[in-house]
């Protein structure tokens, strides 16, 4: 009884979840980025199969999020690639290219809880995080790898997003000293955790902006997991929204 009590007023002298995303959005953001990535795909015996991905986004002029990625090797994934804009009020548009059918495919909102391109990442995980269509609340404080971070469970708003999710919620770990997400935890519409995608060893690009060069998610159900080593990084480069369009998406 006197630890919840305590645990309360210590959360309480704390700022509330949406006010630390919020802060978080304005050290964080860039304009645009573009990197070069070796994805390392791992299966549970530690198998890997290597791929090397372009990846870029921007910030559009009504501040939302356009993002391209593409497959540069091996040759049966080369050309794959995945467009997602961001939206405002509703879900986000995205469309995958194949090369072999040489026609891209709208992502239905039922089709973005499943597996990108057998990565241990799902459509829905290719996304930025947008503030307005969730509620975040601030559970608790722990630390991670000697760093002190604000546990922060992010809920979507809508029934109907809800819905086609494959999460209930996340919960996002959200390091005090520089306002940088650590680690999110992923459970399922059972609420069990199934996934963890820890963002390791960040350095400081500019101002306040961090960025990791090594994340992994790791899926606990099958006991796989995808790495994502950043080789290349270049950002504030003047990127125009014509390098996000389905005609784009199929030149490569």
């Amino acid at each position: 009884m006197v630890l919840t009590a305590l645990l309360m007023l210590l959360l309480a002298a704390e700022p509330g979840g949406l006010e630390i995303m919020n802060k978080q959005k304005e050290l964080q953001e860039l304009r645009d980025e573009d990197r070069v990535i070796e994805m390392q795909l791992i299966d549970r015996r530690g198998k890997m199969k290597k791929r090397k991905v372009h990846m870029w986004n921007m910030k559009t002029e009504d501040g939302l999020e356009k993002l391209m990625l593409i497959f540069l090797e091996p040759r049966d994934v080369k050309g794959t690639g995945l467009l997602t804009w961001e939206q405002k009020t509703r879900d986000d548009d995205q469309w995958l290219y194949l090369p072999s059918l040489k026609k891209e495919k709208r992502i239905a909102s039922g089709g973005k809880k499943n597996r990108f391109m057998g990565t241990d990442f799902a459509f829905e995980d290719l996304r930025v995080e947008n503030l307005e269509k969730h509620t975040y609340n601030l559970l608790e404080t722990k630390s991670l790898d000697g760093k002190e971070c604000w546990l922060i469970e992010a809920k979507l708003k809508e029934k109907k997003e809800l819905r086609t999710s494959g999460y209930s919620r996340r919960v996002l770990w959200i390091r005090k000293d520089i306002y940088y997400t650590a680690q999110i935890d992923y459970y399922d519409r059972r609420k069990k955790l199934v996934k963890v995608l820890r963002n390791e060893d960040p350095v400081k690009l500019e101002g306040t902006v961090w960025r990791s060069n090594n994340f992994v998610m790791e899926n606990l159900k099958t006991k796989g997991k995808t790495a994502m080593v950043v080789k290349e990084r270049r950002v504030n480069q003047g990127q125009s929204e014509t390098d996000f369009t389905i005609r784009k998406l199929k030149s490569f």
